[in-house]
């Protein structure tokens, strides 16, 4: 009885042997496949964050929300983007791996996360382009003729800057895949509001404005009035 235990505890250690040799062709070149990513990502690091110093990004998200996310040291958004794109690639070697060595639950995992990491690039992009372009479009508004001689240059510039702003989140967050219908919900509400504001502010001033123009011309009009209804008789 002993010996045949012994005999299928030595057998099942052998296959396990066996299938472990088999396996090692295909966990080395796993690695060389992870190796290999991490290569290339090591490789376009430095010229991601080059060409991102030489476009100026990070002076571009400095001037937006962005800015304080990133440390204060020089070329920092650089850096980052350089980092991003570094493990980017690592990430694709890593799920190729995954796939050769048929781990598919780390599969199934890693093709989730690399298929929607172009979109949430994609959506921050928009963020940072649509943040600077619409403080540039706020400081035109600030600066323009027509802004300064209102006198509410920079109401006009913060109004400006937070529709923009909603717009820019709002196509953001949709590129991203985030559910945006309730600030869809929050801009009917808020334009509502604001129109309806809008109005009765104009309302108001008008009505104030106009009434010392009524006041002053009053006397006239019902004197011209007067003259009409007189000249009406003496023509009957």
């Amino acid at each position: 009885m002993q010996p045949l235990f012994i005999q299928g505890v030595l057998e099942q250690i052998q296959a396990n042997i066996v299938n472990f040799i088999d396996f090692l062709p295909t966990l080395f070149a796993a690695i060389l496949i992870v190796l290999a990513g991490f290569a290339v990502g090591t490789f376009l690091q430095p010229i991601v964050s080059r060409t991102a110093r030489r476009i100026e990004l990070d002076e571009k998200v400095r001037q937006t929300p962005f800015g304080p996310l990133f440390p204060d040291e020089e070329g920092a958004v650089s850096n980052a983007l350089g980092a991003i794109v570094k493990y980017y690639v690592l990430l694709i070697a890593i799920f190729a791996a995954a796939e050769w060595i048929e781990l598919q639950f780390v599969t199934t995992w890693l093709e989730s996360a690399i298929s929607y990491l172009p979109s949430l690039v994609a959506g921050v992009v928009i963020l940072l382009v649509g943040f600077f372009v619409a403080d540039h479009v706020a400081n035109t508004v600030r600066r323009s003729e027509v802004a300064r001689e209102s006198g509410f240059s920079a109401a006009l510039a913060a109004g400006t800057k937070v529709f923009l702003y909603f717009v820019v989140v709002v196509i953001g967050l949709d590129t991203m895949g985030v559910p945006v219908a309730i600030l869809y919900t929050f801009a009917q509400a808020f334009a509502f509001a604001f129109g309806l504001a809008a109005a009765i502010a104009i309302g108001i001033a008008f009505g104030w404005g106009g009434k010392d123009y009524v006041s002053e011309n009053i006397d006239g009009w019902l004197e011209s009035s007067k003259d009409v209804a007189g000249d009406d008789q003496a023509d009957d």
